[in-house]
């Protein structure tokens, strides 16, 4: 009997607490997108705006010790402004709106905007060597959150705003292409969204710039998940240009070096010595000039040097949609390389593999669905459109030849600089998917017992930076 009346009485003190409690009416949200990414429209969400409000609900009790209310159809104002010219946290109530509430209650408004890195950031002094630490990593855009919370008056409680620098994590163990319009999946989006809400909502906390890693947001496809699903992944260790990772045989270490350039001259004094072969090839392309692009490469544990050389040309337009073009990032030249088994992998002196380099290939059998974002943990999707929008894969490059006497191919998603996959097929076989930006950053052994004599020279050629 005793514990049951303690329990009213703990109820009855509970309820008239929360009516005693001032409350904070959450006037006014939105968000902006300054560029091309979508991110932001998870807002739109049902479920994701609920973990918003119920977070936002918790940080209000804790750092203003007020109830925050809110109508049950809540949502966000969305726009997409030219220019980044709005005031932080601004109200759609007027004066006449707020007379019709008590004078004890506050109003709360909140904004965020996604910005280009670019963006000019009005900050308050901020240590320099704390900037240069931040720029270390791979940014990829900045958000900017505002609050403000004002009384009937129009009197000013407080008004914060926090930049938040989105950058990838270091590390990564997951392979899979990414949403061109999303930044971020959803319950990395969530979890951001937790993360700044009692820095900005902490009255006492000064912090105007953070920094947050977070993968990006993955798509479902047809053909690579399912192949590395239950497979190993190798996180690489890199170190300037030298490549780490373990294999079955032990720890594989590879150099990487920068590439090099030769005209090929067909006509005076200095002509290029080339096969018949390879001139009629050229020749037959008529008026454009032709160089040889080279890379070096070191297998350093197996004390292997090898060089992959290349034909290609510099487009005179790069936007030239005869073929597929994109500005090599170490050359700076727009590449289209000569059709045929012209480029060749060189051991030391001995060429070990020909090989030829297809641009824009595209695969009707390989799917990918951008309508979909994969929830790297368990595998479970998030539809972000109801229209099927399965698009069939276009590889940047295909490479087809002979390697040692065995047929290799090499499917190229994505070039240098950019987040890039690479299928390594031989003998007919899948036998590693390996993703990286410049180098191979997590490898996946579909055949964990291939020899590194086959492996690295392949993974060599497959993370060249004329890719």
């Amino acid at each position: 009997m005793m514990k049951r009346f303690l329990i009213i009485i703990t109820f009855i003190s509970y309820s008239l607490l929360c009516l005693a409690q001032e409350k904070l009416e959450f006037s006014s949200a939105s968000y902006h997108s300054f560029t091309r990414a979508k991110t932001l429209e998870f807002l739109n969400d049902q479920g994701i705006r609920n973990d918003f409000l119920k977070n936002l609900d918790t940080v209000v009790h804790t750092y203003l010790g007020k109830q925050l209310s809110y109508p049950n159809n809540f949502i966000f104002k969305a726009d997409k402004p030219d220019v980044i010219d709005f005031a932080v946290g601004q109200f759609s109530l007027h004066k006449k709106d707020l007379a019709n509430y008590e004078k004890s209650t506050y109003f709360l408004s909140f904004d965020i905007s996604e910005q280009a890195l670019n963006m000019d950031m009005q900050l308050n002094e901020i240590d320099t060597s704390y900037i240069n630490e931040l720029l270390k990593k791979r940014n990829i855009c900045i958000y900017q959150l505002n609050a403000k919370v004002i009384r009937t008056d129009e009197s000013v409680v407080m008004e914060k705003h926090l930049f938040v620098l989105l950058a990838r994590p270091e590390n990564s163990y997951i392979i899979g292409f990414e949403h061109p319009l999303y930044n971020l999946a959803p319950s990395g989006f969530s979890k951001l969204l937790k993360t700044c809400l009692p820095i900005l909502m902490d009255s006492n906390n000064e912090s105007e710039l953070i920094q947050i890693s977070a993968f990006p947001s993955y798509v479902p496809d047809n053909f690579i998940q399912s192949e590395i699903e239950d497979k190993t992944k190798s996180i690489t260790i890199i170190n300037k240009n030298i490549v780490q990772f373990s294999s079955k045989t032990g720890l594989q270490s590879l150099r990487f070096q920068e590439p090099g350039f030769e005209p090929i001259l067909l006509k005076g004094k200095k002509i290029t010595p080339i096969s018949a072969a390879l001139q009629t090839a050229i020749r037959a392309e008529k008026t454009k000039d032709y160089i040889f692009l080279w890379e070096e490469g070191r297998d350093v544990y197996a004390n292997k040097n090898y060089k992959l050389v290349t034909v290609a040309t510099a487009a005179d337009d790069p936007a030239y949609t005869g073929s597929s073009l994109w500005i090599n990032r170490k050359t700076g030249l727009p590449l289209d390389f000569l059709k045929g088994d012209f480029h060749s992998l060189l051991q030391d002196n001995d060429t070990i593999a020909h090989f030829s380099i297809q641009s824009q290939v595209s695969d009707t059998s390989k799917k990918v669905l951008f309508n979909q974002l994969l929830n790297i943990k368990d595998n479970s999707i998030f539809y972000i459109s109801k229209n099927n929008s399965a698009t069939s894969h276009i590889y940047h490059y295909v490479l087809k030849g002979s390697f040692k006497n065995t047929t290799f191919k090499i499917l190229i998603s994505g070039i240098s600089g950019s987040s890039s996959i690479k299928e390594i097929y031989y003998n007919d076989r899948l036998v590693c998917v390996a993703q990286g930006v410049l180098y191979p950053e997590v490898i996946s052994l579909i055949e964990p017992d291939i020899a590194p004599e086959i492996l690295n020279p392949l993974l060599l050629i497959s993370f060249s930076s004329l890719f």
